[in-house]
């Protein structure tokens, strides 16, 4: 069977950003099938083995000759399957973005995530952001989530949950995608056992929440307790979740919705269907 990936090289010179390269990627294969055939892909520029490694803290490396005309990708062992796919397009970052010139890069569970680093270097830090970027685009591209989403209409977390699958990418970087793609005001809250992991919020949503890690989700919250996959969409009142601490006037209502997954994770959305009027907020003061 002949690859359905093709790559005139050539035509990669001069990008120099994550979206740049990804874009002139799917420029030259409109027609890309999702999941991104990574191993394909990773054939086309010039890596010759993907093989697996096991050592204590190592998620993923890549390395190449001087020219970069030619590489090899090592991956954890045993990494799950999404896992692993991120793991290679965030070494494929480091392959194909002109100023990541190291020979090779060995790469820790806590460098390659979806944000934050724990490099040692401001260089270093900088790259393996950016290579977390690139992972994120390449499997996830911007234009084909975006539109995904618009077809789709309003936000609830059934939309992650399937795009996630259409995407072979874990629902924890499907919902951070998601948010920083929407056009509506949503944030999410990643928990474990009724306890706060982390939240973040969309560049549309403009509260900040008044919970904090490590905290015990709001007692209101439909979100606590046991459940099973997703929960009906709740409206709760705004300052249940947001915190008036500063910015704009808190919204009467906030939608949640929450996604029960293994092990006492869970995955909340929260989404403000109608933002107060500023013109209210002006005219109170």
């Amino acid at each position: 069977m002949s690859s359905s990936i093709s790559l005139d090289l050539m035509e990669l010179d001069g990008k120099v950003r994550p979206v740049e390269i990804v874009d002139e990627i799917l420029r030259q294969n409109p027609d890309m099938p999702y999941p991104v055939p990574l191993e394909e892909l990773a054939t086309a520029v010039g890596i010759q083995q993907i093989g697996e490694l096991v050592t204590e803290g190592f998620e993923g490396m890549l390395m190449t000759n001087p020219e970069k005309s030619q590489g090899v990708i090592m991956v954890k062992a045993n990494a799950n399957p999404q896992r692993r796919r991120f793991t290679i397009g965030h070494e494929l970052g480091h392959y194909l973005l002109p100023w990541h010139r190291q020979l090779s890069f060995s790469c820790s569970s806590e460098s390659i995530k979806d944000s934050g680093t724990d490099s040692k270097s401001a260089k270093g830090v900088e790259m393996e952001a950016e290579a977390n970027t690139f992972a994120s685009e390449l499997l996830m591209p911007s234009a084909v989530f975006k539109k995904l989403q618009r077809n789709a209409g309003e936000p609830d977390i059934e939309q992650v949950v399937k795009f996630s699958a259409h995407f072979d990418a874990s629902v924890e970087a499907t919902a951070r995608r998601f948010m920083n793609l929407s056009d509506y005001p949503v944030a999410f809250v990643f928990s474990l056992n009724d306890t706060v992991r982390y939240w973040t919020k969309g560049p549309e949503f403009p509260y900040l929440l008044s919970i904090k890690n490590g905290q015990q989700l709001p007692k209101q919250s439909s979100a606590r307790g046991s459940g099973q996959g997703i929960g009906e969409m709740e409206e709760l009142d705004g300052y249940i979740w947001l915190s008036d601490a500063r910015g704009p006037g808190l919204p009467d209502k906030i939608l949640e919705q929450t996604l029960h997954q293994q092990d006492g994770y869970k995955v909340t959305m929260l989404y403000v269907e109608e933002m107060p009027d500023e013109d209210e907020d002006e005219d109170d003061e």
